[in-house]
C-alpha cells in the first residue's frame, strides 16, 4: 500500500490532527498515536479501514506493554508457572521485564508500519520536522482561521448566482446532498473556522478531487460545515486548526 496515497509529511500534517514532527515520531516508532489519530491515519485509505479494527487492537497491546515496561522498577509482577531459574551451565533467560520491553517496541513497531503504509507517505525527510507542538484529538481548545471557498468550476466563481453556490451542510458525517444543505457560499467568499475533522463524508469536486475533511464555520449565527475540497487548498494543507470535539 505504499505510495497508495503519495502524501508527504507536510500534506499529511494538512490532513490530520498533528504535526510533521509527531508524524514523524510515530513512523519512526519513537511513540505511539493515541486511537482517535490513528482510526482517522487509516480512513485516508479506502483499502485501510477493512483494518482498522485489527490496527487499533495492535495499538491497545503496544499500549499496555509499554505501560507494563514502564513500571516502577521495571518489573513486572511473576505469573503462577513462570520459568525457573536456568540449570547450571545454561545461558540465562531474559527477565520478563525486558521480555515486555521488546514486546511493548514490536507492536508498537507494527502499529507504525502499517499506519504508515496506510497513509502512502512516500518523504520522511529529516528536514520535515519543525518542531512545533502536536496536535492530537482532545488537546487543543477550538481554533479562529478565515479560510477561502475555492470553486472548482472557472466559469462559476464570477458568478454570484444559485447554480454557482456551494452548499454548507448541516451535518458533515451525512450525505452530502440538498436535504443536508443549510446554507451557501461563492467562491472567494471567507469563512471563519474554529475547528476541523478528517473522517467526515467523502466529498468530490469537479474537477475530480476529493477529501474527508470538513471545517466548521459560522455563518449568519449558526454553525455549518463546509467540504475540505471546497477550501483553497493551500489553506487546508497549511491549517492549524484542531479537531473538532466530538
Amino acid at each position: 500500500m505504499h505510495g497508495e496515497l503519495g502524501l508527504s509529511l507536510k500534506e499529511l500534517e494538512g490532513r490530520l490532527p498533528a504535526s510533521r514532527s509527531s508524524l514523524s515520531r510515530y513512523l519512526r516508532g519513537q511513540s505511539l498515536p493515541d486511537e482517535r489519530l490513528l482510526i482517522q491515519w487509516g480512513k485516508l485509505s479506502f483499502t485501510a479501514e477493512d483494518r482498522l479494527p485489527e490496527l487499533v487492537t495492535l495499538l491497545h497491546r503496544a499500549t499496555e506493554a509499554e505501560a507494563a515496561a514502564a513500571a516502577p522498577g521495571g518489573t513486572v509482577p511473576e505469573r503462577p508457572g513462570a520459568a525457573a531459574p536456568p540449570p547450571p551451565g545454561e545461558p540465562p533467560r531474559d527477565r520478563p521485564s525486558r521480555r515486555r520491553t521488546r514486546l511493548a517496541l514490536a507492536a508498537a513497531g507494527t502499529v507504525v508500519v502499517i499506519a504508515g503504509a496506510t497513509a502512502g507517505v512516500i518523504a520522511l525527510q529529516s528536514s520535515g520536522d519543525d518542531g512545533s507542538t502536536g496536535g492530537a484529538a482532545g488537546s487543543s481548545p477550538l481554533g479562529d482561521a478565515r479560510i477561502t471557498v475555492y470553486n472548482a468550476e472557472q466559469t462559476c466563481r464570477h458568478k454570484r448566482v444559485r447554480e454557482c453556490s456551494l452548499g454548507l451542510a448541516e451535518d458533515p458525517y451525512v450525505a452530502y446532498r440538498p436535504s443536508n444543505i443549510v446554507g451557501r457560499a461563492w467562491h472567494d467568499d471567507v469563512l471563519h473556522a474554529d475547528c476541523r475533522i478528517a473522517n467526515g463524508v467523502t466529498v468530490t469536486d469537479e474537477a475530480g478531487g476529493h477529501s474527508s475533511m470538513w471545517f466548521r464555520v459560522s455563518k449568519d449565527g449558526k454553525r455549518m460545515w463546509v467540504p475540505g475540497i471546497r477550501i483553497r487548498q493551500d489553506q487546508v494543507q497549511y491549517s492549524t486548526l484542531p479537531n473538532c470535539p466530538d
